[in-house]
């Protein structure tokens, strides 16, 4: 028995020392790595790209909205088919958007050294489901080291109530590049206390509007303003600036602080026509280049009185031969600002920098005038639920000798002076309610109204149209239903 307890003893003894052994050859259990470590130095949502001492951002934002009487977010049906009030008219559209942006930092012994790029996907009604049909966009993509910025970013013009709402972003009565971005080379001085000051060499195309050859061989007749086509009053004739020469020149100063935010800005802009003869080849005599130039500022103040991020905004600008910095029309060859129809009364707009009297070898450029200002006022009800009231105004004039002595006679009735001119306001207001975090379901409405240029005036009707129009003042209501889903922007 003796013999039996001891030989089992003996194996137990065995098997625990062959287990020991046979533990100690397994791998010790690593300790936790951080693989993604926090960078605070600029903010919540940076981290360190591991193995360096670089820190990034990665945020955006998915989108569905419902548009009406609308060409998207920042385009009311003013102007183009869907203004002329016809059965072909998309009056109500839908729109998906997927954004995404990379904020990219580090620290150097310059100072900080910055990369930044927001691009998104969009799809519209109409557009085709794969392929080409989506779009794509890109308006960010900049560096900066120090005070310096290059790159596609919002201009340092800008200071507009635009976050008031949706449908006045980048909108007709005023010009703001937050919504698509324009190439800058930017310097900006920290000069204390909250204060700063610009100066910035920005693209020229973004702001620059036609430039419109009257009277004279392949200039702009009389039909091209009077004749309501597929895509507006006059079907956008060919402007007659020439190529692109120098930049635009920016400059600001700029506050901003615990109460709010304030600017002052400038811009000069160069107008230059090609021919008298509207010819590309063979030609020289042209008119001499003029200057115009655009002046602005605003001022944005918190109202922590009234509740937690309470505010109360406007801004005003003025424009002499640079109307691209009141208005909004995207290019030269886009001028015709408002062609909205409402029963068989047409409001009618035009814009451009400068017109010349091209029939003969000697005509200067007549630079145009306008002026705008907007405003703005949120206030929240609660933490997760905020309203906004917002309007704006855009006069213009032709300030043009050829428009008022070849254009306004020649239009039946005939007209005279200063029969381009116009002006327009617009008034909205948006409500935003975020039901949990980072969800925003908002609904704006904007009603906006004409002033028509060559009121009275008989306007030739095509693409479903009365077959006589009469250019008069209308009005027209627009509204955006918009679901959002944030993360770290």
């Amino acid at each position: 028995m003796k013999m039996v307890k001891s030989l089992l003893l003996g194996t137990a003894a065995g098997i625990v020392a062959m287990t020991g052994a046979q533990a100690a050859d397994l791998p010790v259990k690593a300790k936790p790595v951080q693989y993604v470590k926090i960078c605070s130095l600029y903010g919540a949502g940076f981290f360190y790209i591991p193995g360096t001492d670089t820190c990034l951002k990665i945020g955006g934002y998915a989108r569905s909205e419902w548009d009406e009487n609308a060409g998207g977010t920042f385009n009311p049906s003013v102007n183009g088919t869907n203004a002329q009030e016809t059965r072909a008219q998309n009056s109500l559209i839908s729109r998906s958007r997927f954004l995404t942006t990379f904020d990219v930092r580090s620290q150097t012994e310059l100072g900080v050294l910055r990369a930044y790029t927001r691009a998104g996907f969009q799809w519209t009604t109409g557009d085709a489901s794969l392929g080409s049909g989506a779009t794509l966009y890109l308006d960010r993509a900049f560096v900066q080291l120090g005070g310096w910025t290059f790159g596609k970013t919002e201009s340092f013009y800008n200071f507009s109530t635009s976050d008031f709402g949706y449908t006045n972003n980048t909108q007709v009565l005023w010009n703001d590049t937050g919504g698509s971005g324009i190439a800058v080379l930017a310097y900006t001085a920290q000069l204390g206390n909250g204060l700063s000051a610009s100066l910035s060499a920005e693209s020229h195309i973004e702001n620059e509007m036609a430039i419109f050859n009257v009277g004279g061989t392949g200039g702009v007749a009389v039909a091209n303003f009077n004749a309501l086509s597929t895509t507006g009053v006059g079907g956008n004739p060919t402007s007659a600036a020439a190529g692109i020469k120098a930049p635009d020149l920016v400059a600001n100063l700029r506050v901003d602080q615990a109460w709010g935010t304030a600017q002052i800005a400038g811009a000069l802009h160069n107008d230059s026509a090609t021919y008298y003869n509207n010819t590309t080849i063979g030609s020289t005599a042209h008119p001499s280049d003029s200057l115009g130039w655009a002046a602005g500022g605003g001022v944005q103040v918190n109202l922590p009185m009234l509740g937690k991020g309470d505010t109360v905004g406007v801004a005003a600008n003025y424009c002499s031969g640079a109307v691209g910095y009141c208005a909004n029309q995207n290019g030269v060859n886009t001028s015709t600002m408002f062609g909205l129809v409402r029963g068989g009364t047409v409001g009618v707009g035009w814009v451009a920098d400068a017109y010349y009297n091209g029939t003969g070898t000697t005509g200067s450029l007549e630079l145009s005038k306008a002026w705008n200002v907007n405003g703005g006022i949120r206030h929240y009800w609660a933490s997760n639920w905020n309203s906004t009231l917002w309007g704006a105004y855009l006069n213009y004039k032709a300030n043009s000798n050829s428009i008022d002595t070849i254009i306004c006679p020649a239009l039946s009735p005939a007209q005279g002076g200063g029969c381009q001119d116009f002006s327009a306001w617009q008034v909205g207001s948006r409500t935003v309610w975020n039901p949990v975090t980072n969800l925003d379901v908002s609904l704006e409405v904007l009603y906006t109204r004409v002033k028509s240029a060559e009121s009275g005036a008989a306007i030739t009707g095509v693409n479903g149209t009365a077959a006589v129009l009469t250019a008069g003042d209308v009005g027209a209501f627009s509204g955006v239903l918009r679901f959002q889903r944030n993360f770290w922007p």
